[in-house]
């Protein structure tokens, strides 16, 4: 009989739990768009994952991953009677950041990002810089599991200043401007998770198990012979 007891303590002891994961997303803007999220007076935007479901299992780890971009495109024409020079800037007037309750992430510190010069801007000439996207991503992980039985929300911050500096050589300058700058964010939250529910014995655990089977029936099997 002991040789049975010992090989179902050591089935059980080796039982384990089946792993799970599942990802939650939430974003806002359109990724690429120069219109769906405009920048304007800055973004101050917040998106909200949901919950990690309890009746799945026991929560063993939180990786948390972030996402955003700044979209600009623009264009300045020379409508003067003379030639010139225009400067585009794009520049954070704030940290680009995104914030929660289980952590935060820098994307960019303030400051000028990106500057382009037309230094000969002749008359009715297009200075044109294209479309320009800043993408950033980061990622962090987070042992207060407590804090994801509720939703948690993200909090994007981006405050940027975009313009155009236009000179003429002399005389009166005139140029007609145009900026289109929009913003867009993502948060991603992967949850893995123990389902002790559905837990089950190794291979070698079994096989164990079928040893101790068959030392028994030997056993007694000798007993019955003697």
């Amino acid at each position: 009989m002991k040789t049975l007891l010992t090989a179902g303590a050591l089935l059980l002891a080796s039982s384990q739990a089946f792993a799970g994961m599942v990802t939650e997303t939430a974003s806002f803007g359109t990724q690429g768009d120069l219109t769906n999220q405009p920048i304007g007076f800055g973004i101050n935007e917040t998106v909200t994952i949901n919950a990690f479901n309890t009746a799945l299992g026991s929560l063993t780890g939180v990786s948390i991953n972030v996402y955003s971009q700044i979209d600009t495109a623009g264009k300045s024409t020379n409508t003067s009677g003379l030639n010139g020079a225009s400067q585009f800037k794009f520049n954070l007037d704030s940290d680009w950041t995104v914030s929660s309750a289980v952590g935060n992430y820098t994307f960019n510190s303030a400051g000028n990002i990106f500057t382009e010069t037309d230094t000969d801007h002749q008359i009715n000439e297009v200075f044109d810089y294209g479309h320009l996207d800043i993408f950033k991503t980061g990622a962090f992980t987070s042992t207060d599991f407590a804090a994801f039985t509720s939703d948690v929300d993200f909090n994007f911050v981006i405050n940027a200043t975009s313009s155009f500096n236009n000179i003429a050589n002399g005389g009166s300058a005139l140029f007609t401007n145009q900026i289109d700058s929009a913003a867009w964010g993502k948060v991603e939250v992967t949850y893995t998770y123990d389902d002790v529910s559905t837990s089950v014995p190794e291979t070698g655990s079994l096989a164990i198990f079928g040893l101790g089977l068959a030392g028994f029936a030997l056993s007694r099997k000798a007993k019955k012979s003697a």
